[in-house]
């Protein structure tokens, strides 16, 4: 799905916004994160805060 598409979602406020969100680019939110911070549970409340 394009990121038009996912804005849209947003914007009509639907639930599947996030899943395709963390689906496109969930793995290098992943990296970044993992690269930044040393700590797993620190990793993932940044993820999900993202």
């Amino acid at each position: 799905m394009d990121d038009e598409m996912i804005v849209s979602l947003y914007w009509a406020r639907d639930e599947n916004a996030i899943a395709e969100t963390s689906s496109k680019y969930g793995r290098l939110c992943n990296h970044i994160a993992n690269n930044i911070l040393s700590n797993y549970q620190d990793r993932e409340e940044c993820i999900n805060d993202t």
